[in-house]
């Protein structure tokens, strides 16, 4: 996935982890248009599907100062106005605000991190058994249920990129971190 600065890869391995999100691309278009007779280019930074079915364009900067720029600033009032003209959402988004919550930003890297790990349908099937009817059980509980501790919670952490469960990533992921099922909304 193409990336331009380090704020990027920190943004795109928060969406990969964000289960409201259901799938993003980086740099997927550019827009061409014109403000007061000259011809504008805008390279989308992220563009987001969002699980509620909405699209959000984002754009991915290290800190506000770019914006004092009023030319840059009068591009992204156009960005954003372009997106509000075809029905998504255009948001700016700062490396402070992905980072200044250093516990969740540590469990966003080690939950991406084991992204690959594999799980079968039978893993899926035990775990949605296991936290269906209670709505909710902590990590370490439902992690006997798939092998070794640590197989067990690096399968949960793939399942949670795959949109099968959520951790609750406010505090240090451990045996306690509570785990909820994501809401399927195929048929929203």
């Amino acid at each position: 996935m193409p990336y331009e600065s380090m704020n990027e890869l920190a943004f795109f391995m928060h969406c990969e982890v964000d289960t409201e999100v259901a799938d993003y691309r980086a740099q997927p278009f550019r827009l061409e248009f014109v403000i007061e007779g000259r011809k504008r280019t805008y390279i989308v930074d992220c563009v987001r599907l969002m699980a509620d079915g909405g699209i959000e364009v984002v754009e991915v900067k290290s800190d506000p100062r770019a914006l004092q720029d009023p030319d840059y600033a009068e591009k992204l009032q156009a960005v954003r106005t372009i997106c509000e003209q075809v029905g998504w959402r255009f948001r700016l988004v700062f490396m402070k605000a992905l980072m200044e919550r250093a516990v969740f930003h540590r469990n966003v890297t080690d939950i991406q991190s084991r992204r690959m790990t594999d799980y079968t349908s039978a893993d899926v099937f035990r775990v949605v058994e296991s936290v269906r009817h209670p709505g909710e059980v902590a990590l370490g509980e439902l992690a006997q249920f798939l092998g070794a501790r640590a197989l067990g919670f690096a399968k949960l952490k793939a399942m949670m990129v795959g949109r099968i469960v959520r951790i609750d990533l406010a505090q240090p992921i451990g045996d306690a971190s509570r785990v909820v099922l994501v809401p399927d909304r195929r048929g929203a």
